[in-house]
């Protein structure tokens, strides 16, 4: 154990002394093509949505999801969970379609019953003795939602980006993928919008695996460490989405499936089955939707 914690120290270090910039996924072929018309790389995240019912997903009102997180050992005493006291304890996410707006409900451990929410980008916590409510700015949980909520509708809500490109082919574990590119702001690395390396199975269409950077990590990390790989398992839900099942999370480019920092199971989901003003105990907020704050207009 010790030995393994110290190999993590030792591997931070090494990033943080070698990445001085922001991380590039662009792909050799989308750096060797940089005026190619954008539609195929649309076309083939629209194709991709269709094919896994993202379609049918994006039309509910809001949804629910039982969560369990699995961190490698060693990696928990490093300041990177957003929901401490989730490891190996069920949780319950309930989120409100296309927007940033959740809860997260402690299911069992030291936290049972405790709900942590986000609303217009304000965090809250509900006691589980009282059910008092009270705004904070708790970064980590703040980022938790947004994030794991925005990764679990990935497929449609990518579509919004701006930029998307096609980024070539590439082979992984024998299968062939399609890569797409998107981001924001622009093509290039730029330290205020995230990057994402679409990994498109040519068999199936569905997305098996993303590369993103991460500037907004609710703790400083350097640049090396802003750079990891989203890999999906997928099961179909009662409204016929073939929804994340598994997702583990990799430190870089792909690895193999045993490489992760955490993964998290997706189970029990549910569509449509409480009521969205739930998800709404803020009084007197604006509604921003999918946007954020300087987005919303």
């Amino acid at each position: 154990m010790k030995l393994f914690i110290k190999s993590i120290l030792s591997f931070t270090l090494f990033l943080t002394i070698q990445s001085c910039g922001s991380v590039d996924l662009r792909s050799d072929y989308l750096l060797s093509n940089p005026d190619q018309i954008d539609t195929k790389g649309r076309e083939l995240l629209e194709t991709s949505m269709k094919k896994m019912g993202f379609d049918k997903f994006s039309k509910t009102d809001v949804y629910e999801v039982t969560a369990q997180f699995n961190w490698k050992k060693g990696w928990l005493i490093m300041p990177m969970n957003a929901f401490p006291g989730n490891n190996k304890n069920d949780l319950q996410f309930r989120f409100a379609t296309n927007t940033f707006d959740g809860q997260l409900e402690y299911l069992e451990g030291r936290k049972k019953g405790a709900i942590q929410g986000l609303q217009s980008w304000q965090g809250y916590k509900i006691n589980n003795e009282n059910d008092e409510l009270k705004q904070h700015e708790h970064d980590r949980y703040i980022w938790g939602l947004a994030t794991y909520h925005y990764i679990l509708e990935s497929p449609f809500r990518m579509l919004e980006a701006p930029i998307i490109r096609y980024a070539g082919e590439k082979e992984f574990e024998n299968k062939q993928y399609d890569l797409v590119y998107a981001t924001w702001g622009s093509e290039a690395p730029n330290s205020q919008y995230d990057r994402w390396l679409i990994y498109i199975n040519k068999e199936t269409g569905f997305i098996d695996l993303t590369e993103v950077t991460i500037n907004d990590f609710f703790i400083t990390m350097p640049k090396g460490l802003q750079h990891g790989t989203v890999r999906f398992d997928r099961k179909e839900t009662s409204i016929g989405t073939y929804l994340p099942s598994k997702v583990s999370i990799q430190l870089l480019s792909p690895k193999k499936e045993e490489s992760y920092v955490y993964y998290f199971t997706l189970s029990e989901y549910k569509f449509d089955g409480f009521n969205k003003d739930m998800l709404y105990p803020l009084e007197g907020l604006p509604l921003y939707g999918n946007s954020k704050p300087n987005e919303a207009h």
